[in-house]
């Protein structure tokens, strides 16, 4: 490599540290100039969150879980009718699956990949 190159390189490095730290200097600065806007953003995106996590999967049966005596009982949180038994919350729902095929199960403590389907 010639010293063109390398004084390029070190430029173009040098720029990049420059505007990542200028743009965290004028974040901060918008964050000390409002900070009730920042906490009304957070709040908002906490929300959203909150929401999204606790989105129940179209045509799925809710399912609330009782743990007695080391064993998960599964019962349809609407009607209160019994599920399935198991170890866990993960085997719980797919005992359910597995009594009741062709029916959708959900719990807000399980992510939508590992949800019955």
């Amino acid at each position: 490599m010639d010293n063109d190159t390398i004084w390029i390189i070190v430029g173009f490095g040098v720029a990049f540290w420059l505007g990542k730290h200028y743009a965290q200097l004028k974040f901060l600065h918008k964050i000390s100039e409002d900070p009730d806007k920042m906490i009304k953003l957070l709040q908002q995106v906490k929300q959203i969150n909150e929401e999204e996590t606790d989105t129940v999967i179209p045509g799925a049966i809710e399912v609330k879980t009782e743990l007695v005596n080391n064993s998960v009982y599964a019962y349809n949180k609407t009607t209160g009718e019994f599920l399935a038994q198991a170890a866990d919350l993960h085997q719980v729902m797919m005992e359910a699956a597995k009594r009741f095929p062709g029916k959708k199960f959900w719990h807000p403590e399980l992510k939508q990949d590992t949800q019955s389907t």
